[in-house]
C-alpha cells in the first residue's frame, strides 16, 4: 500500500484539485484508492459528496469507531471524510498520536488499498506531521511564483526532519499548477523550482497541470476533473502527471 500525501504549507496552490484528481484517475486505472480528508475544512469530502451523518477521521482518532466502519464509498474509490472540529481533537491527543495516530490507523487498512491518497491542511499541523508520518511519499503542488517557492522550501526542511522517525518517506516531486506557458515569470520560476528541488534529491515533474476554468467549475459540480470534462486540457494534464507518477 502507498501511502502518498499532497500537500504544500501555502494555501491556494490546487491541493485538494490534485488530491481529487489523483484519487479519480488511479481508480479508473482499476487500482484500489482510499482517499483520506485531513483538512478541517473538508473540501475534499464536499467535492465527493460524504455523508456527514456517517463516522469521520475525528470519531476514528477519538476510538469512537474503527477506520473500516468509517469510509464511504463514492465515485472516485473509497473516502475517510473530514470534520469541522479535527483541530480540536487532535489537541486532546497524547503526544504520541499527535504524530503517530494516522500511522495506527491504516495499519488495519494495510491489504485493502493499493494507494492511499491524503489532502492536508495548508498549514504545519499535528494534522500534516501525522500525514507525512504515515506517508511513503510526498507531492509538492506549487504555483509558479515566489510565495510558492517559499512554502514549498519550509516544507521541504519539515520533511528532512520527519525522515527522522519515517525513513521510508521520500519526496516524490514537485507539480506545478496553474500553468500560464507564456509568462516569462513562469519559465524563470521552473528553472528556480529545478535548481531547488536538486537541493533536496527531487524532481519537478515534467509533466505541467495548465490553468482552466473547468476546475473551478468542476467544484461547483462536485465532480472531479475527469468525470466532469475527461478532454479538458487540465483532465489530460492530470491524466499524464498520473502516468508520470506511477512510472516514478
Amino acid at each position: 500500500m502507498k501511502i502518498i500525501t499532497v500537500t504544500n504549507q501555502k494555501g491556494g496552490v490546487a491541493k485538494t484539485t490534485t488530491v481529487s484528481s489523483l484519487f479519480a484517475g488511479l481508480h479508473k486505472m482499476g487500482k484500489r484508492t482510499l482517499a483520506i480528508d485531513l483538512d478541517p475544512q473538508c473540501n475534499l469530502s464536499y467535492c465527493f459528496k460524504t455523508d456527514e451523518k456517517k463516522p469521520s477521521v475525528k470519531n476514528v482518532f477519538k476510538g469512537e469507531c474503527s477506520i473500516k466502519d468509517a469510509i464511504q464509498s463514492c465515485d472516485g474509490g473509497d473516502i475517510l471524510q473530514s470534520d469541522k472540529a479535527l483541530n480540536n481533537v487532535m489537541q486532546e491527543l497524547s503526544a504520541i498520536d499527535q504524530v503517530y495516530k494516522l500511522s495506527k490507523v491504516l495499519k488495519e487498512v494495510k491489504d485493502n488499498y493499493d494507494y492511499v491518497i491524503i489532502d492536508t491542511p495548508p498549514a504545519l499541523s499535528p494534522l500534516t506531521i501525522n500525514a507525512l508520518v504515515a506517508s511513503t511519499s510526498v507531492i509538492i503542488p506549487v504555483q509558479a511564483d515566489s510565495f510558492s517557492m517559499q512554502g514549498a522550501e519550509a516544507l521541504a526542511e519539515t520533511i528532512k526532519g520527519i525522515k527522522d522517525v519515517n525513513e521510508a518517506l521520500e519526496i516524490s516531486g514537485i507539480l506545478i499548477v496553474r500553468y500560464k506557458a507564456r509568462a516569462g515569470l513562469a519559465q524563470h520560476m521552473n528553472d528556480k523550482f529545478n535548481d531547488f528541488a536538486k537541493m533536496f534529491d527531487t524532481k519537478v515533474f515534467n509533466t505541467k497541470i495548465r490553468d482552466a476554468i473547468a476546475v473551478q467549475e468542476s467544484q461547483l459540480a462536485r465532480q472531479n476533473i475527469f468525470d466532469y470534462d475527461s478532454n479538458a486540457n487540465v483532465s489530460i494534464d492530470y491524466a499524464n502527471f498520473i502516468q508520470e507518477f506511477i512510472n516514478g
